[in-house]
């Protein structure tokens, strides 16, 4: 027992963190299987953004769905470029930022600001990181696996540990100011 009183903050911390991924991470696995076998709208959101992104420098950019597919497809005039996944729209960073930001919190208004910020963040992060593994995989097709497998996950991963980093020097200056 006065194990668990001496480390309550940081046994806390986990079981919130740990509870609300679990918890988000089985709603949101309902929400996507619930539009089996099409795209659930988040994904196909994101496709729309990513293929209004890439048409600046591409026009003939589009997005299409076909019947009972579960992929949304990004192409051009001349081909299938590549095809957006649930695991492509950036919500399963997003829920475990939020979880770190309801266990970790500080003020509700500062909470809930810096989390809207850091969704933001990634959401828009994500966009261009699909945008550039459209463009990888015209340009540098050898490096698509690398670009996506490695680099562009630990980049937005790097950017999550930087807002929570961020986010937990706000919440010291809070509690000691």
């Amino acid at each position: 027992m006065k194990l668990f009183r001496e480390n309550k903050p940081a046994i806390l911390f986990l079981l919130t963190f740990v509870g609300l991924y679990l918890l988000l991470n089985t709603i949101y696995g309902f929400y996507v299987n619930s539009f089996l076998p099409q795209p659930d709208p988040i994904t196909l959101v994101v496709s729309k953004h990513v293929a209004w992104l890439l048409s600046w420098w591409d026009d003939s950019v589009t997005y299409a769905l076909k019947a009972g597919y579960k992929n949304v497809i990004l192409k051009n005039s001349y081909r299938t470029v590549i095809e957006v996944f649930e695991g492509c729209n950036s919500v399963n960073v997003m829920i475990v930022f939020v979880s770190f930001m309801a266990a970790f919190r500080g003020r509700l208004k500062s909470t809930l600001i810096f989390s809207l910020g850091g969704l933001i963040i990634i959401y828009l992060m994500n966009l261009f990181r699909v945008a550039m593994l459209y463009a990888i995989e015209i340009y540098w097709q050898r490096y698509l696996y690398f670009f996506h497998k490695y680099l562009f996950t630990g980049g937005i991963y790097a950017v999550v540990f930087l807002l929570w980093f961020l986010w937990a020097k706000k919440v010291k200056r809070e509690a000691a100011g």
